[in-house]
């Protein structure tokens, strides 16, 4: 059932589209961040617009006609009706304001993360995690045995399934990985109240192997646009990407790669690369795809992955500005240093040839300040940023109240978060 919070129902009724007949276009993702911002500034919740006198406020400061805002508001009766539907068929509601909305859409996509996520199935795999499995929807013999037996293989080490669901590689990789036994998140870009009740999945969701989202109404149509925004919801789930097989310059396959591999800190990106392949395969290679490694005689294992990928990762951090401010010292020190994963989390054991020049701070907390700085972009818990960043909350609280102190971080409560000013 949706219990939703009050901050979420207007969420969904700025964001939301609840049927025919609306006289507003509900927000855009460019808009509705628009008032996020304006939240934040003013340390105020969603839920706070429903208090008199904000829409005008909000309206006259961001610049979005108030008639609109407020009409969008006073949909409260077709929500109702919107929400008994969806509860009915057992589609579940989740809102940027909500604590258990995916973190790695926080992390990954920041402001690009979509306000609304519509679910069907078990939200306990939510987390992510695994290998994105993506190509076109006109795939030869030999791209769907790929990524059936590449889905398999997936099942067999315990690696989840991300896909987008589309006819072709889509929905072979996602039918390999649940025929195996594993586990499949299906990100979609249309008609998630019809697939949520489609045969071919109705028991691999019934058992939670299975989850089904999208940031669209559950009965939006097939859209371009749509299949398009979706993409950067497939990677941000996993931990790496599998281009199976795509055309070149063109297609929602060749532009979600390319999107990927241009993103700061963005997935690795694998490519099917070996036997006759699609052009579009070889040229994501020239832009910085990885070959899929080479598991005829094998195991697909997370640690293979990661090997395989590692060429992807020093590349991209050639790019990246140091996370502690450089000098121009002689002598490198060889000792731990945090260097940045494209998680959002953060390792101690960086790679051969990165390691930081040494500096000397007045103390660990100038130090360490930059990386906390860095990882509230987004609000968080302190119980959060201490797991991201892998230190003890006690400490973390410490340096927390003196940065807060200090005018550095801005503290939220109704929960009690915090975000860098």
């Amino acid at each position: 059932m949706n219990e939703l919070s009050r901050d979420a129902k207007v969420i969904l009724l700025l964001c939301g589209y609840l049927g025919p007949g609306e006289n507003f276009q509900p927000l855009g993702l460019r808009e509705y961040n628009q008032v996020a911002r304006w939240l934040r500034e003013k340390e105020l919740r969603p839920a706070d617009l429903l208090s008199p006198g904000q829409l005008p406020v909000l309206a006259d400061e961001i610049k979005i006609p108030e008639p609109r805002l407020a009409a969008l508001m006073q949909r409260g009766v077709k929500l109702g009706f919107a929400l008994e539907k969806w509860n009915q068929s057992g589609i579940w509601i989740l809102c940027r304001s909500d604590s258990d909305y995916p973190a790695r859409y926080r992390r990954h996509l920041k402001e690009q993360a979509p306000p609304v996520i519509f679910g069907a199935g078990s939200r306990s795999l939510l987390p992510g995690g695994g290998l994105a499995i993506v190509g076109s929807r006109n795939v030869d013999r030999a791209g769907e045995t790929f990524a059936r037996d590449t889905a398999a293989q997936c099942a067999a080490s315990g690696m989840p399934v991300i896909s987008g669901g589309a006819r072709g590689v889509d929905l072979t990789a996602m039918k390999g990985a649940l025929d195996s036994g594993g586990t499949v998140v299906g990100v979609l870009a249309d008609h998630l109240l019809r697939n949520s009740v489609d045969h071919r999945f109705r028991e691999s969701l019934a058992d939670g192997r299975l989850l089904l989202i999208s940031p669209y109404n559950p009965e939006s149509r097939f859209l371009v646009g749509n299949a398009m925004g979706r993409n950067k919801l497939i990677y941000a789930l996993a931990d790496y990407g599998l281009v199976v097989s795509s055309a070149y310059g063109k297609g929602g396959t060749w532009t979600g790669a390319v999107e990927e591999l241009r993103r700061e800190s963005g997935r690795p990106v694998f490519v099917r690369s070996s036997g006759k392949v699609p052009s579009g395969n070889l040229k994501l290679l020239e832009k910085g795809a990885v070959p899929f490694p080479d598991i005829s005689s094998g195991r697909l294992t997370p640690e293979l992955l990661r090997q395989a990928s590692r060429p992807r990762r020093l590349a991209a951090r050639e790019g990246e500005l140091p996370l502690f401010p450089r000098e121009p010292a002689v002598r490198r020190e060889k000792e731990p240093a945090l260097i940045r994963e494209s998680t959002g989390a953060f390792a101690a054991n960086p790679a051969p040839g990165n390691f930081q020049e040494k500096k000397e701070y007045a103390s660990i907390y100038d130090a360490v300040l930059p990386v906390i700085l860095s990882a509230l972009d987004q609000p968080a818990s302190g119980a959060d940023l201490a797991g991201r960043l892998d230190v003890a909350k006690g400490q973390l609280n410490t340096w927390l109240k003196r940065a807060v102190s200090e005018g550095r971080i801005r503290k939220l409560t109704g929960p009690v978060r915090y975000v860098r000013r």
